[in-house]
Order: C-alpha cells, then structure tokens, then sequence
C-alpha cells in the first residue's frame, strides 16, 4: 500500500482476505504488509522479499497467499517480473491466491489471459499517474508551492489555506493536513540566517575552503539544525541553492518510475517566492568561486590513491569519511565515476559492508560473523533465529542472513550441521538411540502435565526434550505434535490460549 485510499487500505485488504479464507476453508496464520511502500520495484518491498525468502527456503507451515487483487502483489513495469515473483511461489508449493478478482485462482487458460492483461493494466496505471503527478508538481512549484523534499538551514515551511491565510508552521517530520493547504517558504530563526550569512562570507569573501569552513564550525561545536556535523557536502549544497537569493528551483531532475533522469535547464522552473536570505552579489561571488573550484578534472589514479590513503588512516572507507577530508571530493563524484560508492571501495581492496543494524552500529567482517555463529552454537549446543537475536554481543539473526546469503547458508559456511536447525540436546537415549515419535509424544504430554500448558518457551527450556524445531522436523510442525497429543487443533486456539495466559498475568 502506498497511500490510503479506503479500497487499498490494509484494514480493508485483511477484511477481503478473512473472508476469502472463511468461505474457502484457509486459516491466515501470518501476514506480510508493506505499509507505505510503492509497488514499482522489489526493492522497495521488504515483506514481499521477506515472504519470497520464506518461501523458497521452504521453512514455512502456510501452504497458500492470499492477496486482495494483481495490483497489490505489484504495479512492476514489466508484466513478465510479476509472474515470475508468482511462479516461484508455484513452484514452491505455494500458489498465489487472489481474493477479489473476477477470474478463477485455477491457473486454466482464461484466468492466465486476464491475469497478464491486469499486470499490464496496473503497470499503465503506475506509468500514467506519474506523468500526472510530475505536471502537477511542476505547475505547483511554478505558482511557488514547496513540493517535498528536506528544508534548508535559514528557511522554514509555512502552511497557507485555499484562500492565501497562513496557518502554521511546520516542524521536521511534519505535513500539511489537508489537500486544499499548501506549504510556501519563509525565513528561518535569525540565528540560522545568521549562521548562512555568516558560511557564505567565509567562502566568497575570506576565501577560505570547504574543508576549512568545517574544520572551524566543528571546532566552535557549530552543528546543523538537524544536530548533524557540518560537512563538505552539506556546505556545497548550502552554497549553490538559490533559494538564499528568494528563488525556488524545481524540476533539475525527473524521477518517475524511480528512473532518475536529468532535465535540461530550459525546462527547470524558477520562481522567487520570498525576500533574499543574503546578498546576489555574494551568491554570484561564491558560485563563479565553485565554478572555478570544480573545473578540475580527477584522474581515476587520483581518486584510487585517495581512497588508498584515506583507507590506510581510517582503516575502512564510508560516504562520511569520503565527505570529510580535503584529498578527495564528495563521494557522488566516486559513485558516478565507478558506478557506485561500493566499486569504488573494491578498487583498493576494501569490500564495503552491508548496512549494519541499528543495535550494533560496529561493522563486522564476513569472518567474524561466521565465528559468531560458531560461538553461539558452542555455548548453547544448538542454533536458532531467536538464540541469535538475544545475543547481546551480535548483531540481529537479519544481519547475518543479508550478509550471508541467508541464515541457512549462514549455518552451512560456519560448519554447523546441515544449517536450518541444528539439534539442541536431548534427541536421543543415553545409550546413543534416537528418540521414537511416541517417546517426543509422551514427553511432550508429560511437560503438558507438568505446567498446565505448552508453548515453544517451555519445550526449548527443558532440559528432557530437544528443541521446538526438532519436533517441525519430525512432525511437519509443532502444531501436528500438539494435534497427535491432543492439545489443541489449530492455531487459533494456540491465540487464544497465549491470549487467556495474558489476561491471567
């Protein structure tokens, strides 16, 4: 979903679906939304990767997907892409069912037919409200109306009604309310406008550089407004917006259908829509001193010694880095240059690392990450998702699986078993023979006598029973074991029950 219109809505979506699983006899068991998200691209889809993913490691107990029409499994531009997506799931055992669609989820030959023309369908429509929306913006902006995108330092955003009234201000974070209100540009605190001036009078009249400029303001603890160091970058873009001279520009770059493009100048839009932050004449100086400064041509054996030296003093290569030292420019130079910031890092033999999570911002090595898991499997005597994310010392099991190429690859390249799960303890007699179905049955009835209940905590902590995952293994799920023993049926009465045992604390 990426906007909230009532039919494309996630509640409205679930509600379809429940119905289409209670009139066909399917309980839903797990959901994967993308909130927020445009349905152009797999990238932006990290449920619907997360869901492949499932599915093709074949570690799933669901054995159909329901999605409410063909658009929401995607609007992809190529028709072919969606069926692949589906295919693979076919393929896999697990078919893609569509809940409010007029044809018939029996793969014959009609419902193929009809089902590529709604691909098609809803590729047109994705291509056809691009182009609406990219006029749309242009003619707002030329009636000098912001159009998204982050607020610079010395300027804030001002909300204005139908009528030309203004209304409030917006703070970071936040958007106008209702459709009818714009946002326009007004000055900033004068202790912003104070520190712009200020920037450009260093540049244009000291003729200090912008290494230097950020050297003195880190040193005076002078940061963003945004609480971020001043950085080349950020200097660079400060010095070339002509907003600081009144002037809105708009429209230097298309980017529909997440295809960035440039625009050729005759078609940017230009409007002035407030009074000048700072003198003409001192824009003009600082842009004829960029124009000068940046005339200069980098060899790609400039660049690659650069990043060599930076390399060497830092010990790894970051955008950041990149952005903060006088020897190198920005770092979109290198990514245009070699196709990306990563290429760039493998010229000088430094293979840049996958974003690392929020919890452990510490970069780790392919190396150290496969120790990990080693780690963690000889102090626990098995390996789980669960093991791995309570492990205050690593990073979340999702790290490992991006860095990797999947937790069961991760598990193969450390030498643990045959990877997806390894046993925990007792699976077997004293005596070495393995455990029949009846003896994990009369265990885990015993451990239901016991407590009163069962869940996955209580079967992995004791002692007398091998792991949750063992009994999936055995059993197809945990689920077929509690249906053998006489548990419980489904899974919604395992809700339920987790549900009273809630209540009860």
């Amino acid at each position: 979903m990426s906007t909230e219109h009532q039919r494309f809505s996630l509640d409205n979506q679930r509600a379809v679906n429940m119905a289409y699983a209670a009139d066909h006899g399917y309980e839903i068991i797990a959901s994967y939304q993308d909130a927020g998200k445009s349905g152009l691209t797999l990238k932006a889809r990290p449920e619907l990767k997360r869901l492949l993913g499932d599915v093709l490691s074949g570690d799933v107990e669901y054995r159909a997907i329901l999605v409410l029409d063909v658009s929401r499994w995607g609007r992809f531009q190529d028709a072919d892409q969606a069926a692949h997506y589906e295919y693979m799931c076919r393929e896999a055992g697990i078919p893609v069912l569509y809940c409010s669609e007029a044809f018939d989820n029996d793969g014959g030959t009609m419902a193929s037919i009809v089902k590529h023309m709604k691909r098609v369908m809803a590729a047109e429509y994705s291509r056809e409200l691009s182009r609406k929306i990219a006029r749309a913006q242009r003619l707002q902006a030329g009636q000098g109306y912001k159009q998204g995108g982050h607020v610079v330092c010395g300027v804030r955003r001002r909300v204005i009604d139908k009528h030309g009234k203004p209304r409030m201000y917006l703070v970071k974070g936040q958007r106008k309310a209702l459709s009818t209100d714009r946002v326009v540009f007004e000055h900033g605190p004068p202790s912003e406008i104070s520190l712009v001036r200020r920037i450009f009078g260093m540049f244009a009249l000291d003729g200090l550089g912008v290494t230097d400029i950020c050297q003195i303001l880190a040193t005076q603890g002078v940061a963003q407004p945004s609480g971020r160091p001043w950085v080349r970058s950020t200097i660079y873009r400060l010095l070339r917006n002509e907003l600081y001279i009144g002037v809105f520009l708009f429209g230097r770059y298309s980017n529909n259908l997440g295809r960035r493009k440039a625009v050729p100048e005759r078609e940017w839009v230009r409007r002035t829509v407030m009074e000048p932050v700072i003198a003409v004449s001192l824009f003009r100086i600082a842009a004829d001193r960029i124009a000068q400064t940046s005339k200069r041509r980098w060899s790609d054996t400039e660049l690659e010694d650069g990043l060599a030296r930076l390399l060497q003093e830092k010990g790894y290569l970051s955008g950041p880095a990149i952005d903060a030292v006088g020897y190198l420019p920005s770092q979109s130079v290198l990514s245009r240059r070699f196709g990306g910031l990563k290429a760039a890092c493998r010229l000088v033999g430094y293979e840049k690392p996958a974003k690392p999570s929020r919890r452990h911002p510490k970069v780790f090595t392919d190396e150290c990450l496969i120790d990990t898991l080693v780690r963690i499997h000889r102090e626990h005597g098995y390996i789980s998702q669960k093991v791995i994310d309570q492990d205050p010392d690593t990073p979340k099991a999702e790290y490992f699986a991006r860095r990797l190429g999947g937790l069961r690859r991760a598990y193969l390249l450390a030498g643990i078993g045959q990877g997806v799960w390894p046993k925990k303890r007792a699976d077997r007699h004293q005596d070495g023979r393995a455990l029949s179905d009846d003896e994990l049955l009369d265990g885990l009835k015993t451990l239901w006598k016991k407590n009163g209940d069962l869940t996955l905590k209580m079967i992995n902590d004791d002692p007398t029973l091998p792991c949750s995952e063992f009994f999936t293994s055995r059993f197809g799920s945990v689920l077929s074991a509690y249906k053998l023993i006489g548990y419980c049926e489904t899974r919604g009465e395992i809700m339920k029950r987790a549900y009273a045992r809630k209540k009860q604390q």
